[in-house]
């Protein structure tokens, strides 16, 4: 009987999972066409076609569920009967089938296009496409199961939508705050427990609707998995990290945390503009010695907790708006940097020249290289497995070469890459990034906009000003190269800064 109904369903509704596909494979043309340096107007226009394709698969799951309504008593596979497991499975059949496997064809033939492989290709496919699996197509079989048609099932939509966007309003100026693993190497835990809480309420809302119809009980299960999934985003740093550091695999026992006042205060620092209709933070710069590194190795704070105690004991919480970034050079076992901390204006100007107390709790990864790549400065094109497709050329402005690279599956967590003159052995100045790392253990995707990872960076070699000059510059370029290493997690660690007596107004940037 599953197979009857699929039959059905399929004869029914070919036309909408056809769109779904056409859509699909649309997103990977305009992709494929924009090519690794996008004109902005068609980076929109595949992001369009990425969230085009993510709400037509969910209205034909809702219009497939709808063939076969739960609600009410006056459906034909009532009358029959049907087994209610039957219809369930025919339903997630029709959404495997006729959604997921041109999702998953579409995901292949791009990741084989970019260069990645055919089994990275299909590996980073079949992953994607159960991701999609379990955080759209099953909650919206669940929704769809709850409602007679489409227009209730819109309406539910809307009331969700308004839900999150109600808490995204109230969070606004807080995120760190209120969610403060969105955005880091750690997330992937946050996101983890939210599939699960989602996983766990469809589940529990399908038994509900397909073997008991119990559809008002089912309807409150929704509100309750609306709410549960907007607080699971909002779990506190510490027990997430807890984890994360129970899943390392090294030692960064040798890595210490200090204050290093004989540095001086941080200079050509390029603040920025202030506005007059806005009242920006005030910012100092806390010079701090990273020691214990080795050669190979880098170390980035995930996250930083600032806390200023005056003499009365009250305590002041700083932001941490930029992280904590240190690698040795050559030959060096510590390094220099800045921590950042921002203070409202009114507040920093009534408490910079008091002698303070400074806490820094620091939550830190130990990074090493994985491998080292090199490639022409000027018109790369170079597949490889681990970067996949990637490609260089110089900007408009003639300042820099641009770096751009698309691999299906994951992207380097982290990565320094810098010119380099191997006649002369002149190198420009290294960029180490590692703004979006992740330590999950699979592929943690967004929704959109597509199957691939993009990563890439801008590394200058002429300043318009005047004020900076680089060995490698424009006349080298044609025997340059670009040499980019890839870095891995490696530990996950705790460090605590304390600094018994210092004024902010002291660690004010150098003018």
């Amino acid at each position: 009987m599953i197979w009857h109904i699929f039959k059905k369903d399929a004869r029914l509704l070919w036309w909408l999972s056809g769109a779904v596909a056409a859509v699909r494979f649309a997103e990977v043309a305009a992709a494929q066409a924009t090519g690794l340096f996008p004109d902005p107007r068609l980076r929109n226009l595949s992001a369009l076609l990425s969230l085009g394709g993510i709400l037509a698969a969910g209205f034909a799951v809702c219009a497939v569920v709808h063939q076969d309504a739960i609600p009410g008593v006056r459906q034909d596979w009532l009358v029959r009967p049907i087994r209610r497991r039957d219809l369930f499975l025919a339903k997630l059949l029709w959404v495997v089938l006729l959604i997921q496997i041109p999702v998953f064809s579409a995901d292949s033939i791009q990741g084989v296009v970019a260069g990645s492989g055919v089994a990275a290709s299909l590996v980073a496919a079949a992953s994607r496409s159960v991701y999609l699996l379990l955080v759209v197509d099953i909650p919206f079989l669940a929704l769809a199961s709850i409602t007679r048609n489409l227009l209730e099932a819109l309406t539910a939509c809307v009331v969700i939508s308004l839900a999150f966007a109600v808490f995204i309003s109230l969070m606004a100026g807080s995120q760190a705050q209120w969610t403060p693993t969105i955005g880091t190497g750690i997330e992937w835990l946050t996101f983890s427990a939210l599939i699960a809480a989602m996983m766990t309420g469809s589940a529990a809302i399908l038994g509900l609707q397909y073997y008991r119809r119990r559809t008002s009980w089912a309807r409150y299960w929704m509100g309750t998995l609306a709410i549960v999934c907007i607080l699971t985003t909002t779990i506190p740093w510490q027990p997430v990290f807890a984890v994360q550091k129970s899943l390392a695999v090294g030692s960064a026992d040798s890595i210490s945390v200090t204050f290093d006042p004989t540095a001086g205060k941080l200079k050509n620092f390029m603040g920025i503009p202030r506005s007059f209709a806005i009242e920006l933070p005030a910012q100092v710069f806390i010079p701090v010695r990273v020691a214990g590194l080795t050669e190979g190795v880098a170390v980035q704070s995930d996250h930083a907790v600032v806390r200023a105690i005056d003499s009365h004991s009250r305590v002041y919480r700083l932001e941490s708006p930029s992280r904590l970034r240190a690698r040795p050079a050559r030959g060096s076992t510590n390094e220099l940097a800045y921590q950042t901390a921002g203070i409202p204006g009114e507040l920093y100007r009534s408490i910079k020249d008091q002698p303070m107390r400074l806490e820094i709790d620091y939550s830190l990864t130990l990074f090493s290289v994985r491998a080292t790549h090199l490639l022409p400065a000027i018109n790369a094109d170079v597949r490889s497995q681990d970067l996949g497709k990637c490609a260089s050329r110089i900007n408009a402005n003639g300042t820099a070469v641009q770096l751009s690279c698309e691999v299906a599956g994951r992207a380097p967590n982290c990565g320094v890459a810098y010119l380099e003159h191997p006649p002369s052995g002149l190198k420009n100045p290294e960029r180490f990034d590692c703004e979006r790392p992740d330590y999950g253990p699979y592929l943690a995707w967004q929704l959109i906009p597509d199957g691939m990872a993009r990563f890439g960076g801008t590394l200058p070699f002429r300043d318009p000003n005047g004020l900076a000059s680089y060995p490698v510059d424009g006349p080298k370029l044609a025997e340059s190269r670009i040499v980019m290493q890839t870095y891995r997690p490696l530990d996950h660690f705790t460090r605590k800064l304390a600094i018994t007596e210092i004024r902010l107004s002291d660690w004010e940037a150098a003018q």
